[in-house]
């Protein structure tokens, strides 16, 4: 009989809970509603800041490979626009014409910019996977903070890449004579 009753209480709970979750309670910021259970939230992804100099650099390097960006003058116009689109097109990126994460990372621009990005997407996650627990969903919390570390992680990734391969060109052309400025090695 305990048992029955202790069974009747926590499906009651469960209940009650579910319908409180329901309620029109705002997602935290940072966050979003789930779009397949709406009782949960999940991070937004955190927006990469992109610079008059990193566009400048994009800029270069879209026309040094035969985009044709434009005057490297660091503003999207539409010209830049077009060359980013050919671009992620070429290189099987999603194409927005955007200087996104991954074009960023393909042209190896941009590296401290998306790496700044990595901890809004942990805190994204902490608030959405918090918003969650709070209302009684422990897996989708998990899937919340899980988002929002794999996203940092990516990004810290790319970011890295991108400014490896850039130092790398930078030796490269200062050991191989090209760099004015370094007399060619004897």
């Amino acid at each position: 009989m305990k048992s029955y009753f202790a069974v009747a209480v926590i499906i009651a709970m469960t209940s009650f809970g579910s319908a409180s979750a329901q309620t029109s309670e705002p997602a935290p910021a940072g966050t979003k509603v789930d779009q397949q259970d709406p009782t949960t939230v999940q991070p937004t992804k955190q927006k990469i800041e992109v610079t008059p100099s990193v566009i400048r650099e994009a800029q270069q390097k879209l026309d040094d490979a035969g985009y044709r960006a434009g005057n490297a003058d660091g503003k999207i116009g539409p010209k830049t626009r077009s060359a980013i689109r050919k671009y992620q097109r070429d290189q099987s990126l999603s194409v927005n014409g955007k200087l996104d994460e991954s074009t960023l990372s393909h042209l190896n621009v941009g590296g401290n910019e998306t790496m700044s990005a990595a901890p809004g997407d942990l805190k994204n996650g902490a608030r959405a996977a918090g918003h969650d627990i709070k209302k009684g969903h422990p897996v989708a919390a998990a899937k919340a903070m899980g988002k929002g570390i794999g996203r940092a992680g990516k990004e810290v990734g790319e970011g890295t890449k991108s400014d490896v391969v850039k130092g790398a060109n930078k030796v490269k052309d200062k050991t191989s004579g090209d760099d004015p400025a370094t007399p060619p090695k004897q």
